[in-house]
């Protein structure tokens, strides 16, 4: 009889540990940051797994996260052919932040870094900073920001696509899809700084989603589409500028479907497809018949724009309408 209940006793104490300790795993959630602390120098055959479990022996589970993150940030010091260190080469670590459950649960994935060239962080809405790698998680809220000569390639959960050019910056402001994408799904963006390109996915080809792009000069509504829009100092797109410079003008082309500009007052036009337009708080001007300034368009970009126009010369398609000077009499 006492064997028995000291039996069912040890049943229920382990089930009571694993029940604790799965709940404990399920309640952390890890992310990375930059270091102050750095390798100077790695000695010959030492290789990066040796390193990472003398360094982090406290996170085992974490070790092969740990190899990919240096790795992916000090590409300089590996060989680019075996993949080894390169001795004597400077690596920075990085810190781990353990984020317990109250912090995790509120966090709300709405894509992730599809690919990255140069440097791009996330800022959350807390205004923490975190480093953009391959296959990080942008939730919610997020500011995503790329640096000079840098770009960023982000994919939503609804597929949709975010091209985010250099010395730019847009936030994740909503990303809620409901089910089949009816009624109550939304995308909401807003541009800070530079430009995009955006694709739109299954939130943005629903009538009975909302979607809206705002930039600080007009918002732009879409119907499944694919445009550029940047923010740029006056009529040079090779430097961008932010929504609230004094001489910004908003350049939008659009390579697919249809948009529309929209003010605090309400709809302004269509952009059609191979349509150019450009905008200020006082003016809102769509051009039929000019190229969109340098800058404005990537070597991409600017094939499918060309492609478009000469299909057009073939089939003697002119687009239909243009707005100049639309609210102020110009």
């Amino acid at each position: 009889m006492f064997s028995s209940i000291k039996s069912v006793s040890l049943t229920v104490l382990l089930l009571l540990f694993a029940v604790f300790f799965n709940a404990h795993a399920e309640s952390e959630r890890y992310e990375f940051a930059e270091s102050s602390r750095s390798i100077m120098r790695a000695g010959p055959g030492q290789s990066l797994s040796m390193l990472v479990q003398q360094i982090y022996p406290g996170y085992k589970q974490l070790w092969p996260r740990l190899e990919q993150e240096i790795k992916t940030r000090n590409p300089q010091a590996f060989n680019r052919y075996t993949g080894k260190i390169i001795p004597g080469q400077r690596m920075n670590l990085v810190t781990i932040k353990v984020l317990r459950k109250g912090s995790v649960l509120h966090l709300h994935v709405v894509g992730e870094v599809q690919s990255l060239k140069g440097f791009a962080k996330a800022t959350d809405t807390r205004g923490n900073d975190r480093r953009l790698v391959a296959k990080a998680e942008l939730y919610e809220g997020d500011r995503l920001t790329t640096d000079k000569d840098s770009s960023l390639v982000v994919k939503m959960v609804d597929d949709a696509e975010i091209h985010l050019k250099q010395n730019s910056s847009v936030r994740l402001t909503e990303y809620k899809m409901k089910s089949g994408f009816e009624r109550g799904s939304r995308s909401i963006l807003d541009l800070i700084k530079g430009g995009l390109r955006a694709i739109t996915g299954a939130i943005g080809a629903n009538p009975l989603s909302v979607y809206r792009f705002h930039t600080g000069v007009m918002t732009i509504g879409v119907r499944g589409t694919d445009y550029i829009a940047m923010l740029c100092e006056a009529n040079d797109c090779e430097h961008s500028a932010g929504r609230n410079d004094a001489d910004t003008q908003l350049h939008v082309v659009v390579l697919g479907g249809l948009i529309s500009l929209q003010d605090e007052e309400g709809e302004v036009g269509e952009l059609n497809m191979g349509q150019y337009a450009v905008a200020t708080p006082e003016t809102k001007v769509i051009k039929d018949d000019a190229l969109p300034v340098n800058g404005l368009l990537n070597e991409t970009e600017k094939k499918i724009y060309k492609e478009f126009q000469s299909s057009a010369k073939k089939s003697g398609a002119m687009w239909p309408w243009v707005i100049g000077g639309a609210l102020l009499g110009i």
